[in-house]
C-alpha cells in the first residue's frame, strides 16, 4: 500500500507557511539542483537577470521568498528556475469547452519527486491555486479570472537557455486572464526543456501550446496532449516506452463519447492509470479543474478532494492503490526492454550483467579505458607546468558531467537502484544527484 500526505496550504503572501515548505524540501532540491556540479547552473547574476527581463511581474516574489531562506544564494539561483537540471514528467491532458470549460490531468511522476502541496496564493492581482512544484512552481493550477493551464513532457529530448515549465505555469496564472492573453504571454517566454500546455479558460476556449527552448510555441486545438508533439511522434521510441499515442487515443474517444466526465473516466483507468512508481512513472492524481465553479478536484480510485479558490487548510491522507485496476505491464516490463526515467526497476532483457567488462563500441574493454585515464590523470597531477593543473580542472568539471551521463545511460538500461548500488547511496540519493 503507498500512501501520502497532501496538503491543502493557504498563504497570500510567503511567510512562515512557505518558509516551513522549503526547510522540509530544500535539502533534496539542494541535491537535485547541484547534482552535476555548481558549475553547471547559472551564477546568480545571470539568473537574476533573466527573471527580471522575461518576467518582472514575479520578481518582488522572489526576493520575499530568497529573504526567506536567509538569503542562500543557491536558493536565490534555484529559485529563479532558469536553465534547471532537467526533469521529465509523464502526464496526460484533456481540455474541452462544452458542456463546460474543464481542465483534466493525470500527473505521471516518482512520489519522492512529489511536494504534496496543494497552494493557495495571492502574489499579485489575482488568486492562484494550484498543485505545487519547485517550492513556488505549479504543476499545474487555476487563477480566479477562470483560466487554468496543467504541463506535461513534450517527448522532444535535449535542453536550452529557459525557465522551467512550472514557473512559466506560475507566471502565466498571475499575469493573464484568458487563452489568448496566455499565449501572447508565452510567446515572450524561453523555456527549457519540451513541453506541451494545456489550457482552458472560463469562456471555453481551450489550447494546447507545445513550447521548448529556442523555439516559438506551436499552438493546437487538439483536446487532448499526452507526451509527444501533436499527433505523430518525432521520438517514436520514448512514444512507445510510455504509451503516449495510446494513451492519446484512449483520452480521444473518451472525450468524444462522454466528455470530461468520461475522460475523467478513463485516466483513471487501467489504460492511463499508471503504477509505475518505482520508476517515477506512477500516477500521483487526476485533477479536474472546473473554471466557472472556482474549484478543482483531485481524484484517485478510493476518494477525491476538492479545493476551491475560497477553501480553507486542510490535510488529507491519499492511498494510491485502493481499489486499483489491474496494471499494463509497466515500461520496465515491455518487451522492447526499455526502462522509464525513475528509481527501481527489473534489469533490462538482454542487458549484460555488471562488472562484465565488455567492450564499447570502440573495442576498448573499460577496464583498459580505466587504466589508461588514471595514467593520464596521474601524470598532469605530476607536471609542474601549469597547464597541467588547468587541464585537471578542465578534467574533473567534464567528469562531473559524464558521471551523470553514465548514470542516466545505466539507469535506462538497467534501473536507479541498479545506480544506487553501485554509487552506495540510496536510489532517492541516486535520483537527486544526477537524473
Amino acid at each position: 500500500m503507498t500512501a501520502f500526505t497532501f496538503y491543502g496550504i493557504v498563504e497570500d503572501r510567503p511567510g512562515e507557511r512557505w518558509r516551513a515548505l522549503f526547510d522540509a524540501v530544500w535539502p533534496g532540491y539542494r541535491a537535485w539542483y547541484l547534482r552535476d556540479g555548481d558549475g553547471a547552473r547559472p551564477d546568480l547574476a545571470t539568473a537574476e537577470r533573466m527573471l527580471r527581463l522575461h518576467m518582472p511581474e514575479l520578481v518582488p516574489t522572489w526576493e520575499r521568498l530568497v529573504s526567506l531562506t536567509g538569503g542562500d544564494e543557491t536558493a536565490a539561483r534555484m529559485l529563479t528556475l532558469w536553465n534547471p537540471p532537467r526533469f521529465l514528467p509523464g502526464c496526460s491532458q484533456v481540455a474541452v469547452s462544452a458542456p463546460e470549460p474543464v481542465l483534466l490531468r493525470n500527473y505521471d511522476y516518482g512520489l519522492e519527486l512529489f511536494e504534496q502541496v496543494h497552494s493557495s496564493t495571492r502574489y499579485g492581482s489575482r488568486r492562484v491555486i494550484g498543485t505545487s512544484d519547485c517550492l513556488w512552481g505549479l504543476l499545474d493550477g487555476m487563477n480566479e479570472d477562470g483560466l487554468a493551464i496543467s504541463l506535461a513532457f513534450g517527448g522532444r529530448p535535449g535542453d536550452g537557455d529557459g525557465f522551467a515549465a512550472p514557473l512559466v505555469v506560475r507566471y502565466l496564472l498571475e499575469v493573464a486572464g484568458d487563452v489568448a492573453e496566455a499565449l501572447r504571454r508565452l510567446e515572450t517566454i524561453p523555456v527549457s526543456m519540451f513541453y506541451n500546455l494545456s489550457m482552458v479558460d472560463v469562456g471555453g476556449e481551450t489550447a494546447t501550446a507545445y513550447v521548448g527552448p529556442g523555439m516559438r510555441p506551436e499552438v493546437t486545438r487538439d483536446p487532448v496532449a499526452t507526451n509527444h508533439r501533436g499527433r505523430h511522434p518525432e521520438y517514436p521510441e520514448h512514444a512507445r516506452r510510455f504509451r503516449s499515442v495510446e494513451r492519446q487515443e484512449l483520452l480521444t474517444d473518451a472525450v468524444e463519447r462522454d466528455g470530461a466526465d468520461g475522460a475523467a473516466a478513463a485516466m483513471l483507468g487501467p489504460e492511463a492509470f499508471s503504477h509505475d512508481y518505482d520508476n517515477a512513472f506512477g500516477t500521483l492524481y487526476t485533477a479536474v479543474y472546473r473554471p466557472r465553479r472556482g474549484e478543482v478536484e483531485y481524484l484517485w480510485h478510493s476518494r477525491s478532494w476538492t479545493r476551491t479558490l475560497t477553501s480553507t487548510e486542510e490535510t488529507i491522507i491519499v492511498t494510491l492503490d485502493d481499489d486499483a485496476p489491474e496494471p499494463r505491464p509497466t515500461p520496465a516490463q515491455s518487451t522492447a526492454g526499455a526502462h522509464a526515467p525513475g528509481a527501481a526497476g527489473a534489469e533490462a532483457p538482454g542487458s549484460a550483467p555488471d562488472g562484465a567488462g565488455s567492450p564499447p563500441a570502440g573495442g576498448t574493454s573499460v577496464a583498459e579505458l580505466q587504466a589508461a585515464a588514471r595514467q593520464a590523470v596521474r601524470e598532469l597531477s605530476l607536471s609542474p607546468d601549469p597547464a597541467a593543473f588547468s587541464a585537471l580542472l578542465t578534467l574533473s568539471g567534464e567528469v562531473g558531467e559524464a558521471l551523470g551521463a553514465s548514470a542516466r545511460l545505466l539507469a535506462e538500461h538497467n534501473s536507479w537502484a541498479r545506480v544506487a548500488e553501485i554509487a552506495d547511496v540510496s536510489r532517492q540519493a541516486a535520483w537527486h544527484r544526477w537524473r
